[in-house]
């Protein structure tokens, strides 16, 4: 479970990378430029946790991920709301992240991989208010 996490943050960093080719808006190239770089940093740092456990981290699809992001661009120009859709996506995306991490707080895992998950968890939060806030922003 820990490695699905290590997945969809990577997928998240992407998401968040592609998404700047679909704005120009100062405000949302900022907001997604330091989201890839926070999910990516995350991504890492669950890296050498599973690592720490004897284990290796999985690669990415990149069928997959190319899926995601034509899913991703279809949405938004299919949409009168091209901004709200992408945010309001990218928000339900970063729910998906948190669940996650919460199921793998209920189970056993080291304490420093407990600390970075309710930190993670913590970060997703603040992320969905801040995606929130840049919906009904003009």
């Amino acid at each position: 479970m820990l490695d699905e996490i290590v997945l969809t943050c990577t997928h998240l960093e992407r998401d968040y990378l592609s998404l700047l080719k679909l704005t120009e808006e100062p405000m949302l190239t900022h907001l997604f430029t330091e989201l890839a770089n926070q999910h990516g940093d995350w991504a890492e740092q669950l890296e050498s946790h599973i690592r720490e456990m004897g284990e290796l981290p999985s690669e990415l699809d990149p069928e997959r991920q190319a899926v995601e992001e034509l899913i991703t661009y279809a949405k938004a120009a299919l949409s009168s709301h091209e901004r709200h859709t992408i945010l309001k996506n990218q928000k339900e995306k970063e729910e998906k992240l948190k669940l996650l991490a919460r199921g793998l707080l209920k189970q056993k895992t080291p304490d420093s991989t407990q600390f970075l998950l309710r930190y993670i968890e913590k970060g997703v939060e603040k992320n969905q208010s801040r995606l929130l806030a840049a919906r009904f922003r003009s």
